[in-house]
């Protein structure tokens, strides 16, 4: 059968914003787009930062596309953009929205990245739970974004696949029994209230780090946190962290 090529949703694909030595890989999360962290892309780039959001495989396009793809490409999609940056930064950063988070650490854990960022990264996602065992392959309803202000619109799945899910499910059990041998500095952030993930996780996270690590809270986002009120701020501790590591990370060269 051939595969069948499915355009991409107006407003959902990639973006990369050319600028400095430090490259930022922002990665969105599981059923988002790289549109859920432009906002925070346009900021960076602000900055001085390269800036590349990939639009991981079988997201942004159609849910049957959605259905064939894995946790295996939605890797590759991240590497992919690793090397592009590479190309001509010296210092790469992944910073990685809930699932966008689980890829940073596997990054992370590969040595493929220099620093990491977390923001509300999928640990566990006890609403999927019950479709682990779930041999069916089947689309269920999506909930609306989890996100506290109001108006913010983000283009996502309105059902999703189940064997996406298991997918996503597959890819957290292979990260998180590893991720106290991330050996890279790591900023840890995660809402106060999330709704999808539960905030102990990053609490969980932070704790089993053992190289160099920071944390924030985020007082007014929910788990869409690159789109909810607290973005700019946000934008703001990212810049810092990616200041510095650039800076130890030159002179370290």
């Amino acid at each position: 059968m051939r595969a069948i090529n499915y355009p991409v949703i107006p407003g959902a694909g990639a973006f990369y914003y050319e600028g400095n030595e430090i490259g930022i890989l922002l990665c969105h999360g599981f059923n988002g787009t790289p549109q859920s962290v432009q906002d925070v892309g346009i900021e960076l780039m602000k900055q001085g930062f390269t800036v590349y959001a990939p639009r991981l495989k079988g997201h942004g396009t159609d849910p049957e596309d959605f259905r064939c793809s894995t946790h295996r490409c939605w890797y590759k999609s991240v590497v992919e953009g690793i090397d592009r940056l590479r190309e001509s930064c010296r210092t790469v950063i992944v910073v990685g929205q809930s699932m966008g988070g689980t890829l940073a650490l596997k990054a992370a854990l590969d040595e493929k990245t220099d620093a990491i960022v977390t923001i509300n990264a999928a640990l566990s996602v006890p609403g999927y739970a019950c479709h682990a065992s779930d041999t069916e392959c089947r689309f269920i309803d999506e909930d609306a974004p989890d996100i506290a202000a109001e108006d913010v619109y983000e283009i996502v799945y309105d059902r999703v696949p189940t064997r996406a899910i298991r997918e996503l499910l597959s890819l957290i059990d292979e990260v998180r029994p590893q991720v106290g041998s991330v050996n890279v500095p790591t900023y840890v952030i995660h809402s106060a209230v999330d709704n999808v993930v539960p905030p102990t996780d990053s609490i969980w996270l932070y704790d089993q780090l053992q190289g160099t690590k920071e944390y924030a809270v985020l007082p007014n986002s929910y788990h869409v946190a690159t789109m909810d009120h607290d973005w700019k701020h946000l934008s703001k501790l990212i810049t810092t962290f990616c200041k510095q590591v650039g800076a130890l990370h030159s002179n370290a060269v």
